[in-house]
């Protein structure tokens, strides 16, 4: 691979999950959770991928590790289209694609204890063969994620949430990924803690070239981490750009309302810039409206956006959005 070609291509992913008609069975409808997906993220970089609850951030993030086979469209990783392969043909490619995910109380199998749970994809992968080498990999790995080889022998109810996290990312590490999809991996900790874990994330990016997918509805947490950010609403991302373009100079309407949420430290400006409240409730992906899916809650949305579907067209070099009237 060249540094031009992206480590992952997501070309229009869909995914839809058919809703069972209650007690007489039959399909009620289709939630399109995911619908009609495409981006890029390159070697060394991490894309931010952030939106309301529901619009498929988690979804496209499971669609990627294929723990979700997507309904239709191509995950192109490192030259080959995953959607392609059977179980077989994935498993040396799942050592290559990690996962944290969102709980670390629920994430840990609590009948393990801590140098078990790391232990055991370096030993299903057979990265390290030998049992006392396996140990000291552990031992190294611990150090990583800033955790002391003592905490190898403890369960995990006995860490606090900011420790099992780092237990979560030093599983992801023992196989020597190139893309882990970061699930929402400060959500739901302490605030105290969760800058300790992005910047440990972004450490450990930089001391082994790893690659992010970080899926968030942080903007704040996003915009630390991220180099770009693609904003996801009811299925479909409608603005993708740099983090400096997106954050000084939002084009869709539902990035500036997001990102008008966001609360800014200084009194004075926060008092005197616009905040954009958004009208109604998120409508469901069973049902999604017609046209631009946002029309029903923008606030300058006009007849074209009610028959018209917004392609996501570049604004200018590296920033797209789609909305007729950016």
């Amino acid at each position: 691979m060249t540094d031009d070609t992206p480590l992952l291509e997501v070309r229009n992913l869909v995914k839809h999950f058919h809703v069972g008609g209650g007690l007489f069975g039959g399909t009620a409808g289709i939630v399109r959770a995911v619908d009609g997906v495409s981006f890029t993220i390159r070697r060394g970089e991490t894309l931010g991928l952030v939106g309301e609850s529901g619009c498929g951030k988690t979804t496209t993030g499971r669609c990627i590790l294929q723990l979700e086979r997507p309904t239709s469209g191509q995950i192109v990783f490192e030259g080959s289209d995953l959607t392609t392969l059977s179980e077989k043909e994935l498993r040396p490619v799942r050592r290559k694609m990690q996962v944290i995910f969102q709980d670390p109380y629920s994430s840990l199998n609590p009948r393990m204890t801590v140098g078990q749970i790391i232990a055991e994809p370096v030993a299903v992968h057979g990265i390290v063969t030998d049992r006392a080498k396996r140990a000291e990999r552990v031992r190294e790995l611990l150090s990583h994620v800033g955790l002391l080889p003592q905490h190898a022998q403890r369960y995990p109810h006995q860490l606090s949430g900011g420790q099992r996290q780092r237990v979560g990312i030093a599983r992801a590490l023992a196989v020597e990924p190139a893309l882990i999809i970061c699930d929402e991996p400060v959500s739901a900790l302490d605030v105290s803690i969760q800058a300790q874990i992005v910047n440990l994330l972004e450490d450990l990016q930089a001391q082994f070239g790893l690659t992010y997918l970080f899926v968030a509805h942080d903007l704040s947490v996003v915009r630390h981490i991220s180099d770009r950010v693609a904003v996801m609403y009811l299925g479909k991302i409608v603005e993708i750009t740099d983090r400096k373009s997106l954050y000084d100079d939002p084009r869709h309407p539902y990035t500036k309302a997001l990102l008008s949420a966001v609360p800014i430290p200084d009194p004075e400006l926060e008092a005197r810039r616009e905040h954009i409240v958004l009208g109604g409730e998120v409508p469901s992906a069973l049902n999604p409206p017609s046209g631009c899916v946002f029309h029903p809650r923008c606030p300058i949305a006009v007849d074209r956006c009610r028959g018209e579907v917004p392609e996501l067209r570049e604004i200018r070099p590296g920033h797209r959005a789609a909305c007729i009237l950016a």
